[in-house]
């Protein structure tokens, strides 16, 4: 009879396989293992056919067999085992390719839910609340008008890599529309419009870099409808005019885009920064910091050889690179410190968390690695975390008599 493992394949395999390790690697809390101790030749067949409990429903995709042993090593498993696919491009032909399209649109608008946008025009004042409502009121008079309600099962993904959303039921049956489409999001550049194009129904035209295809040059370039390029950089210029900050410690770290990165410690009442180290900057060098111009790489981090990170699901999606060198002369090695910038859309992008510095690392004196997670990549394909795929089966048959 079948023996359901209901554990984490994660930690079953992690603790007892001994071959097929770099599948170990891809798995996570999400699968759960199947062990049929019957070595049959028709157990046998039912697995490799997908008859069995793993291969049920047409249309599945078919995936790998090994051979793994548990027990300390001493049966051994021939494992059906479910296809790792990344399933969050916009094209995908697979069977959830509807659910992949929702997904790739909550990730392009992910640093924009939760908040609200004003633009005044005339005497009116519209507010666009992205993913929930649009309304136009004047404050001097106490009049407001709903614009209309978000219909979530209405959004559409563009093949231009833009969206639309639809508001519906406003005051007196207004209606919206909100075009979101490939463009600058620097603060002098972004479009943000609206007009009534017919008696109580509203285009709203929103441009970002999210919101482009990024076809061009493996990904890092994108071009907009005027002509314009983009470089991939163009993702972080919501974080231009400002800076992130975090204390580790004795220290505080601050990253101002694009320029530079600063370790300080605060004094007092904290108004004055003593010691002050500039860890890396593009100040007083030919490194373009126009808007939209920045240089930065696309890369993939290598995997960490942690048993922690061995055992979490594989991670294909991009790193934005970026290499800030002359800060301050270091004591030990008589050379300016220099940093690496990582920029990385975080798994947890759904809960929407804010920009910030997640982790420092000196990897030799006075060079640093720094990774920031930020919502503001998690539109582009190459940057977002694999689509988890929920809870699967690895089916598993005995292999011959226990060792």
């Amino acid at each position: 009879m079948w023996l359901a493992q209901r554990v984490a394949a994660a930690l079953l395999l992690a603790s007892s396989c001994v071959t097929g390790s770099n599948f170990v690697t891809s798995l996570h809390s999400n699968y759960v293992v199947n062990l049929d101790f019957d070595s049959s030749a028709n157990a046998l067949r039912a697995l490799d056919s997908g008859s069995g409990a793993a291969g049920q429903g047409k249309g599945q995709e078919e995936g790998e067999s090994k051979v793994m042993a548990f027990a300390g090593g001493k049966r051994k498993f021939r494992c059906k085992l479910p296809n790792t696919k990344n399933r969050t491009r916009a094209d995908s032909k697979s069977a959830d390719a509807a659910k992949s399209k929702a997904h790739f649109i909550k990730a392009k608008l992910a640093s924009l839910r939760g908040t609200c946008w004003h633009l005044p025009r005339g005497y009116w004042t519209y507010e666009v609340c992205f993913g929930r409502k649009i309304a136009q009121y004047r404050s001097d008079s106490g009049i407001h008008h709903s614009l209309g309600e978000h219909v979530q099962e209405a959004d559409e993904l563009l093949p231009s890599g833009g969206v639309r959303e639809l508001y519906v039921g406003g005051t007196d049956n207004r209606t919206s529309e909100v075009n979101f489409v490939c463009g600058s999001s620097e603060a002098n550049a972004r479009r943000f419009n609206v007009e009534e194009t017919q008696p109580l129904y509203y285009v709203w035209n929103i441009t970002g870099p999210t919101f482009c295809s990024w076809r061009e040059a493996d990904s890092s370039r994108a071009r907009t409808a005027d002509g314009a390029v983009l470089k991939v950089s163009a993702l972080l210029e919501d974080l231009r005019r400002s800076c992130v900050n975090v204390t580790q410690g004795w220290w505080t770290y601050e990253y101002c885009y694009p320029r530079s990165l600063i370790q300080f410690h605060q004094e007092g009442n904290g108004k004055k920064r003593n010691p002050e180290h500039v860890l890396g900057t593009l100040n007083g060098t030919n490194a373009l910091v126009e808007p939209d111009e920045v240089d930065m790489e696309m890369i993939r981090l290598k995997p960490s050889i942690s048993p922690r990170e061995r055992r979490a699901p594989p991670s294909n999606h991009r790193t934005l690179k970026q290499r800030l060198g002359g800060g301050t002369v270091c004591d030990e090695t008589h050379r300016p410190r220099a940093t690496t910038m990582h920029f990385q859309c975080p798994q947890n992008w759904q809960s929407k968390p804010a920009t910030r510095i997640v982790s420092i690392n000196e990897g030799s004196l006075c060079e640093y690695n720094i990774m920031v997670h930020t919502t503001l990549l998690c539109g582009h394909e190459k940057f977002l975390p694999t689509l988890p795929r929920g809870k699967e089966t690895i089916q598993c048959v005995a292999e011959g008599d226990a060792a």
